[in-house]
C-alpha cells in the first residue's frame, strides 16, 4: 500500500527559497500577462529517437543476429555445412515472425509518437494571469473554463512510498488543484519530479512569475527541432576538441544516431511543433488582454505578512521545510 506525507504550498503561496526552474519545458508561453503551463515538444525528439532504436533493433535481432549466430554454428562443420546455408536455414524459419514483430513494433511506436501529439494538440494550457491574479484552466473535452483566484489556488508537494514486488519505491509529486465550487469539483494536475527540491523549484517558478513578474522565472520552453540536432552534433564534436569525450565516444554517438535514424526524429519534433496546444476561446482571449497597471490586482494582506514572515527566516538561516516543521524527506 502507498504511504506519504504532503505538505501544502498554498492557498497563501509565500517563497519557497528555491531557485525557479521549468521542469520538462512546460512554459510554453511567458510574457508580463500570463504564464501557460502545457506541453511542449521537449523531449519530442528523444521520444522519436527511442521509438525508433526499439524497432531497428527487433529488426536487426532477427533479421541479421540470429542468422549470424545460427551460421557460426557451421565453422568446423565436417559435413559440409557452411555459415551460408546454416544461416539461411534459421533467417527463412524466423522471417515471417520477425516481420510480424516488427511491423508490430513500428505500429506501437507511431501509436505512440503521433498519439502524444495529438493528445497535445486537442488540450489547453492551464493560464496564469499575473495582472488579474487568477488561474484558468479548461477540464478535457470542455470549452467552459474554470477560473479561480491565485491566493486560492491550492498546491502542495507529497512524497509516496510503495512496493514493487522487488523492492520500494519512492515518489514525489507537485500537485495543482483548480476548484470549480460552482459544481462542487476539481480539477489536478500532478506532476511527478525527481526531489522535492525539484517539487519546490518548479512551484517557486509559477509563485515567482505571479508575485514578482517575468523577469523572475524562467523563460518560454525552447522548441525541439532539426536545429537541436546541429546544436548537439556541435556540441558533441566541441567535447571531442576538447578531449572530453574520446573518439569511441564520438563514433558512438554516430552509430547511436544513425541507427535511430540520424536526423529523422529531430524532424518529427520539428512537426510535434506545428501542432500547439489548443487554442483558448475568445472569452479567454480577452480574459488575458493586458490591464492598465492601475487596474492590477494586488496580493492580500495577509499574503505580504506570511512572505515577510518566511524572507525573515530565510535571511535566519531557516529553509522552507523547516520553517513548516516538514516531513517531506528524499
Amino acid at each position: 500500500m502507498p504511504t506519504g506525507d504532503a505538505l501544502f504550498l498554498s492557498p497563501l503561496p509565500v517563497p519557497t527559497g528555491q531557485l525557479p526552474v521549468d521542469l520538462g519545458g512546460k512554459f510554453i508561453e511567458v510574457n508580463d500577462t500570463y504564464l501557460d503551463i502545457g506541453t511542449s515538444n521537449s523531449g519530442k525528439a528523444f521520444q522519436a529517437r527511442i521509438m525508433i532504436a526499439n524497432t531497428m533493433f527487433i529488426a536487426f535481432f532477427f533479421f541479421i543476429f540470429a542468422p549470424f549466430i545460427a551460421g557460426t554454428t557451421a565453422w568446423g562443420n565436417p559435413y559440409g555445412v557452411t555459415f551460408w546455408s546454416r544461416a539461411e536455414v534459421i533467417f527463412d524459419y524466423v522471417f515471417y515472425l520477425a516481420l510480424g514483430l516488427t511491423g508490430i513494433t513500428a505500429l506501437i511506436a507511431i501509436y505512440v509518437v503521433a498519439g502524444t501529439t495529438l493528445k497535445k494538440s486537442k488540450t489547453r494550457p492551464a493560464r496564469f494571469n499575473r495582472q488579474r491574479r487568477e488561474v484558468c484552466y479548461f477540464p478535457e473535452r470542455s470549452d467552459t473554463p474554470t477560473i479561480r483566484p491565485w491566493e486560492e489556488t491550492i498546491a502542495w508537494l507529497s512524497a509516496g512510498t510503495g512496493t514493487t514486488g522487488v523492492g520500494v519505491l519512492k515518489t514525489f509529486t507537485l500537485g495543482i488543484a483548480i476548484e470549480d465550487k460552482a459544481n462542487g469539483i476539481a480539477y489536478y494536475l500532478n506532476d511527478t519530479v525527481p526531489s522535492p527540491f525539484h517539487g519546490l523549484g518548479q512551484w517557486e517558478a509559477i509563485r515567482s512569475y505571479m508575485e514578482n513578474g517575468v523577469e523572475h522565472c524562467p523563460a518560454k520552453a525552447v522548441h525541439e527541432g532539426l536545429h537541436t540536432f546541429e546544436k548537439e552534433r556541435a556540441g558533441m564534436q566541441e567535447e571531442v576538441n576538447a578531449g572530453e569525450r574520446s573518439l569511441i565516444g564520438k563514433y558512438w554517438w554516430v552509430l547511436t544516431h544513425i541507427v535511430s535514424w540520424w536526423k529523422i526524429p529531430y524532424w518529427i519534433a520539428e512537426r510535434d511543433h506545428k501542432y500547439s496546444m489548443k487554442a483558448m476561446p475568445e472569452s479567454i482571449t480577452e480574459w488575458s488582454t493586458p490591464l492598465p497597471a492601475e487596474h492590477w490586482s494586488k496580493p492580500s494582506l495577509e499574503l505580504k505578512e506570511q512572505s515577510l514572515k518566511i524572507q525573515k527566516a530565510f535571511s535566519n538561516g531557516q529553509d522552507f521545510m523547516s520553517y513548516f516543521k516538514a516531513n517531506v524527506s528524499m
